[in-house]
Order: structure tokens, then sequence, then C-alpha cells
């Protein structure tokens, strides 16, 4: 049995495991307990039996104008866990939030141009590759900003891909 529920304090000790993908970016625990603080509403964990912390996602609301959306900061689940839809039910659930609660455009996320399989999911939930991001990830790796439309652009203009590469320098948010 599966439990979604909103991240806690105590889970900053007891959520490292799920972190160990090579494709997972850690953070340092201030960046974590300020995501905590202003934006609890996007901080969400996956737990299963024995209280073991399965996956989470974290986010926040940015922008202004027809900018304004959700943002997917990190959504992982450890390994063993995979291949359950829990990545799609976190996903689902912020996108839920942005859309309902914050009134947001569209929820964008960015993800290394070599994760295949995390780009196929995201594209099956209905992400679009929105621009390609030159060297991104530690200055080595390029990363896409992948989007998708919220109830509130009716006329999907926050997802025409941008026609050329962008430099991180050049992004409005981070």
């Amino acid at each position: 049995m599966t439990t979604i529920r909103r991240f806690c304090c105590d889970d900053l000790l007891r959520f490292s495991h799920v972190n160990l993908d090579h494709l997972t970016e850690t953070f340092n625990m201030s960046f974590y307990m300020t995501y905590l603080a202003r934006w609890p509403d996007y901080f969400h964990v996956a737990e299963g039996p024995g209280n073991r912390i399965m996956g989470y996602i974290m986010g926040k609301v940015e922008g202004q104008g027809e900018s304004w959306h959700g943002h997917v900061t990190a959504v992982t689940v450890a390994p063993e866990y995979r291949r359950q839809q829990l990545a799609k039910k976190l996903m689902h659930l912020l996108e839920e939030i942005s859309d309902k609660i914050y009134k947001a455009f569209f929820v964008d996320l960015f993800v290394r141009a070599s994760n295949m399989p995390a780009i196929k999911m995201y594209e099956k939930l209905g992400y679009v590759i929105y621009r390609r991001v030159l060297r991104y990830y530690s200055g080595e790796e390029d990363g896409l900003d992948m989007r998708k439309a919220l109830s509130r652009d009716v006329e999907k203009k926050s997802i025409i891909p941008l026609k050329r590469p962008v430099t991180p320098d050049e992004l409005e948010y981070d």
C-alpha cells in the first residue's frame, strides 16, 4: 500500500537512499528546507509499508502574467519501486495543484538530454520539448525544458517550441 502525503521535516533524514540514482540531482539540506518552507504544497513523498520512502516530488510556482507556472524541481523514485507509476502519480498531483490552486498556465521541468527513459515518460504524460538549454547540467550536458499546458492556457501558447537553443544565462527562472 502506497501513501502520498506532504513532505515533512523528518523526511529530510530518511530520503537519501532515493537520491542514489546517478541521474537524480542531489541538493544541500538548506535547498530542501527552503522548498519545504516556501512551497509546502509542492513537496510530497510516496511512502510504502514500514514508512519506507519510495519517492518524492518537489517544485514551486513562479513567473508573471502568461509565464505564471508550476515547476518540477525534482521527481524521483527509488530503483526498487520503479515501474509502479509512482512518478506519474506524483506528477499528476503537482499538475493539479498548479492548475486548480495556483491557476498556472503550464508546468515545466528540466531533464538531461541523455535521459531517454525520463523524456519518454514525460512525453507520455503530455509534456513537449519547449527548448534545449545548452550546457545546463554542470556546464557540460544539455538540458531539455519540457512543458505541459494547463487549463488556463486555452490556446496552448506556452508550449509552442522555441526554434533555437538557449544558454543558461538566457533563462528567466531557474
